[in-house]
């Protein structure tokens, strides 16, 4: 069962927000599944700050995919996150690439 988190999304170039996708409980960083945290700030921390790949998808269920922030990500151009989950990691809720 996939469904979304509404307090982290990626931002694609079409301006769709792909939501951080929760499968079975857990949100998945990397294409292999390297790490299943079930908290969204561990998840946002390694794609945001570590720079990994993780699973997003749009809030109807259109667009799943492994996305990336950091690096040279082809359809990502924003993020926006909770304000308190950025507080926490110390970084800006909103930012454009």
């Amino acid at each position: 069962m996939t469904n979304h988190d509404p307090r982290f999304a990626l931002i694609d170039t079409d301006g769709d927000e792909r939501f951080a996708a929760r499968i079975d409980g857990t949100f998945q960083i990397g294409k292999a599944k390297d790490d299943t945290p079930t908290d969204i700030e561990k998840f946002a921390h390694a794609i945001l700050v570590d720079g990994r790949g993780g699973r997003f998808v749009c809030a109807d269920g259109r667009k799943p995919a492994v996305l990336k922030f950091v690096g040279r990500p082809r359809a990502v151009v924003g993020y926006r996150l909770n304000p308190q989950i950025a507080a926490k990691l110390g970084i800006p809720p909103t930012a454009s690439r």
